[in-house]
């Protein structure tokens, strides 16, 4: 069967260790007070960094970041330095047999802490050696009495409902990206509320589109609501648009999208965990590529056969199950699909995407809290619009130090 190695590896794990009732990592709250000293508390555990204060000011400072190993051994397909489900698309990428090492993922990051007689003032910049070895930017950001200013995540996407994971960017299917944005939340004990207007872009697909130019009049607009670290969901609106005035086509339409996070504790040591993503012209949120890339495989819009230009519907779901087996071993297993609906009556869609499905299970050793190795499997399977199908796995194992 096309998931016996799934099984496989999943009967590999340790469930003879003892279960605990503390969690491999508890995450912390974001918004903890920045004492000198002491760590910043943003974020998880391992993310946490002690800070130092400029002498002579309020200005408290944390350099941190990670030094990441990847294994991988492809079977079936070479799916990058970062797992990418979407490479079978291309046949290019096929092998028979395929080992990669690479440090690509490790990041750089540098934040400030200010303190005010109105409350702190904090930046942000981060960085990591993906795709090309070079250092490119993740993060650039500041916020103050709720505002953010910058480039980081999208006010669309959740990370409660997102499981553990060796493959960076997690499973297929969540919403993910980081435009420059601006946004405000409010928090009422459990609850926050955000909004922002975000960078607006789209990827058109090549497919008869031949010299037009793609523009933006309006920013993306997000809302989003989070009870805890339990559910959240949120939605997007966009305008698309041709620019008549460079290319002579003259054509608008909307995007639109709905995600929601889950994630409900089943025992002392277990978590469910669940994602849904549905609306039209969110291919772009699928994955961290360009534009003009994305636009060749998950296209937010398309040129119709009458000139028109209409976004593409998609919907995605994904579950998990996470398993703290004590303090320091961990393990997930889970599985996502995305699926968008591309015109099958244009002969250029015909090899194009109908849907993906990404499944792993990993185990995963917190060594400390500065350290920690693992393994995962990961098997994809596409659907092209004319029917043909491929599959692939890959074994990732990882060690990254946190410093």
């Amino acid at each position: 069967m096309k998931y016996n190695k799934v099984m496989a590896l999943a009967a590999m794990l340790p469930v003879g260790l003892t279960a605990a009732t503390s969690q491999a990592f508890d995450v912390v709250p974001a918004g903890e007070p920045v004492v000198t000293g002491e760590p910043s508390r943003v974020g998880a555990p391992w993310n946490h960094r002690s800070t130092f204060n400029i002498p002579g000011t309020n200005t408290d400072v944390a350099f941190g970041g990670y030094v990441k190993f990847d294994a991988h051994y492809d079977f079936d397909f070479d799916q990058g330095d970062a797992t990418d489900p979407l490479a079978l698309l291309n046949p290019a990428n096929e092998t028979d047999g395929r080992t990669t090492f690479t440090g690509k993922e490790s990041r750089l990051n540098f934040r400030t802490h200010t303190r005010t007689d109105r409350g702190t003032v904090t930046t942000f910049v981060e960085g990591h050696f993906l795709p090309d070895a070079k250092f490119n930017l993740r993060h650039a950001y500041g916020e103050y009495l709720g505002f953010l200013a910058g480039q980081s995540w999208t006010n669309f996407m959740h990370f409660h409902g997102t499981p553990r994971s060796l493959k960076l960017g997690g499973p297929i299917g969540y919403a993910t990206g980081r435009p420059n944005q601006l946004r405000y939340t409010h928090r009422a004990g459990p609850n926050a509320f955000s909004v922002s207007l975000e960078e607006p872009s789209f990827a058109l697909s090549p497919i008869g589109s031949a010299g037009v130019e793609t523009e933006n009049r309006l920013p993306t607009l997000t809302a989003r609501y989070q009870f805890g670290r339990t559910f959240g969901i949120s939605a997007l609106v966009s305008e698309f648009s041709t620019n008549e005035a460079t290319t002579g086509v003259d054509e608008s339409t909307t995007g639109y999208g709905f995600a929601a996070q889950l994630a409900v504790p089943m025992g002392d040591a277990t978590t469910f965990k669940a994602n849904a993503t549905v609306g039209s012209g969110l291919g772009s949120y699928l994955s961290f590529v360009p534009d003009f890339v994305a636009g060749g495989r998950t296209p937010d819009a398309y040129i119709d056969a009458n000139g028109a230009l209409k976004s593409v519907d998609s919907h995605a779901f994904g579950v998990s199950l996470e398993h703290n087996w004590n303090s320091d071993w961990s393990s997930a297993v889970g599985t996502s699909r995305f699926s968008q609906d591309l015109p099958d009556d244009i002969a250029g869609f015909q090899s194009g995407l109908d849907r993906v499905q990404y499944s792993f299970v990993n185990l995963i050793w917190d060594v400390n809290q500065r350290l920690s190795t693992g393994i995962e499997y990961q098997h994809s399977d596409i659907k092209r619009v004319n029917g043909e199908s491929d599959d692939a796995s890959r074994i990732q194992a990882s060690v990254q130090f946190h410093f």
